[in-house]
């Protein structure tokens, strides 16, 4: 698990840098960072929200096609997603 919170970690890091287009921080983030984690690697809790995730930024053909709003709220959902890997990884 700690690869997968070195990618986490990446991803938040690409979502709270200093572009001003929060649909380029996610896609960025998604693509170089989440976009190869095996779903069964994931946290329990965490599961559910990465599929929606994944579904809503591939489904969508570039980063025109989502809203800044739905961006930032994507951008929330990566956070937590790092949160509950973090979490994980302090339980005995």
């Amino acid at each position: 698990m700690p690869d997968l919170l070195k990618k986490f970690e990446n991803a938040a890091k690409e979502i709270s840098s200093e572009k001003i287009d929060v649909r380029e921080c996610v896609y960025c983030a998604y693509v170089d960072h989440l976009s190869d984690i095996n779903l069964d690697d994931l946290p329990e809790d965490a599961q559910i929200i990465y599929e929606a995730v994944t579904g809503r930024l591939t489904s969508a053909e570039q980063p025109g096609d989502i809203s800044n709003d739905e961006a930032g709220y994507l951008a929330k959902d990566i956070l937590y997603m790092a949160d509950v890997v973090r979490s994980h990884l302090k339980e005995p």
